[in-house]
């Protein structure tokens, strides 16, 4: 028994000797960092990842306050709009009319208290399922690019709002059930009041043009950009130890692995990828088109800069997303600005995109520009024979992008008419006779 006490020492001892040693193992191990790299999935994100709501945002609002318009295309206002959108209550979702009139259509964006929100592109409902909760489980295989808004039942907690798709002429209809009706004309209402006049430019037999009245003040921006064709072919090439390269010209390299290749044209700072395994002349519903899209593109962090959905072609299984800045849609004949995807058989098949971004802004170079009124340019334009007003989409502001050194870009603003997703860049210099035709 005399021995007891000596034992537990000598036990407790050596307990607490093994803490001492195991603590100082874990605070100075340093794992196989070599081998983690070498086992675990390599995941290059080339730009930020984004939500499907960046990229469905809405370029323009008018809103009817006793038979006058008021309107903007504000970046900030149309981001305020999307989140005044977050969580309604989408009820008795049906359609009205199938075969929509122009007359009708205007008639309606006419009526007092009411907001009638664009969207460049015609959007899947199924777009909307993270910003509005639809009471129909299953959704329509259609799509939309206008909002009406009618709020003259707020105070009843109760707004009316009609789809309206320029591709099909539907008409959707529904309710929303919204408690918080009164923030919603406090936020995006009562603002519209101050906005600057709208005109609407009538036109027979044709969805009006909806213009601001007033001169347009805006700036032209010059930017550094950057350049990241090495990261695309990282991203979309499976096996970087088969891909060989060959220099077709100057300005033209070609990567390909014996499956798929890639051109970088670096004169239109653009890549151009295709699988052609791929190919498929299946059609692909809108809904899942435009989430296939999505998903491919934000998966290597894709979506750079600004980019919105702008058409959609179900025929071909091809969508396009135009690049923005400060709200603006950018156009040029000198680098691509847009990116499009044609989806295939269970994956990409053409993918054609920009291979720059956006990086800083030369605040030293910024110049504000002002420009003519909108409805300047429409007198403008009537008075032209090679332009007819009803041939045109819509009638934008936008910056026409220019280069003279490879990493710094200008972007100067002007009008534009849009024709069947084409723009024509308006000028003083060429109002007289447009010639440019710029995708």
């Amino acid at each position: 028994m005399k021995y007891i006490e000596p034992v537990k020492s000598v036990v407790l001892f050596l307990l607490v000797m093994l803490s001492v040693v195991l603590t100082f193992m874990i605070w100075t191990y340093t794992p196989d960092y070599k081998f983690i790299e070498q086992t675990e999935g390599k995941e290059i994100l080339i730009g930020p990842q984004k939500e499907m709501k960046d990229v469905i945002r809405p370029y323009k609002a008018i809103y009817r306050f006793d038979k006058e318009f008021t309107g903007t295309v504000s970046n900030s206002a149309m981001v305020d709009i999307m989140e005044a959108f977050q969580g309604w209550n989408i009820l008795d979702l049906m359609p009205v009319d199938n075969n929509l009139k122009a007359d009708s259509v205007n008639e309606m964006i006419r009526t007092n208290n009411s907001m009638t929100v664009f969207f460049p592109g015609e959007i899947p409902y199924s777009a909307f399922n993270t910003i509005f909760q639809f009471a129909d489980k299953e959704l329509p295989e259609t799509t939309f690019n206008r909002m009406i808004i009618d709020w003259s039942k707020y105070n009843n907690k109760e707004l009316q709002v009609f789809f309206l798709s320029g591709n099909n002429e539907l008409l959707m209809r529904s309710h929303v059930s919204l408690e918080n009706a009164n923030q919603f004309v406090r936020n995006i209402i009562e603002p519209a009041k101050t906005y600057s006049t709208f005109k609407e430019v009538e036109r027979d037999g044709f969805i009006s043009l909806y213009i601001a009245n007033d001169k347009i003040e805006s700036a032209k921006y010059t930017y550094f950009i950057e350049e990241k064709p090495e990261l695309f072919k990282d991203v979309l090439f499976t096996n970087l130890n088969n891909v060989v390269r060959t220099d077709e010209s100057a300005t033209t390299e070609k990567y390909h692995d014996g499956m798929s290749r890639m051109v970088i044209d670096s004169k239109a700072k653009s890549l151009t990828y295709v699988y052609p395994a791929a190919e498929s002349s299946v059609r692909i519903e809108p809904s899942k088109l435009f989430t296939d899209s999505f998903e491919f593109i934000n998966e290597h962090g894709g979506f750079t800069d600004d980019y919105r959905l702008v058409s959609s072609s179900t025929s071909n299984n091809q969508l396009d997303y135009q690049l923005y800045l400060h709200g603006l849609p950018i156009y040029s004949d000198q680098a691509i600005n847009r990116i499009t995807t044609v989806w295939g058989d269970n994956r990409i098949f053409r993918y054609k995109r920009p291979y720059f971004s956006f990086e800083k802004d030369i605040t030293s170079e910024k110049e504000m520009k002002e420009l003519p009124s909108g409805s300047e340019i429409v007198e403008k334009i009537k008075k032209l024979n090679n332009i007819d007003l009803s041939d045109i989409d819509d009638i934008v502001v936008g910056f026409y992008l220019t280069y003279d050194q490879s990493t710094i870009v200008t972007l100067e603003p002007c009008w534009f008419v849009i024709r069947n997703g084409i723009s024509t860049k308006l000028t003083p210099d060429i109002l007289g006779g447009v010639k440019n035709g710029l995708e």
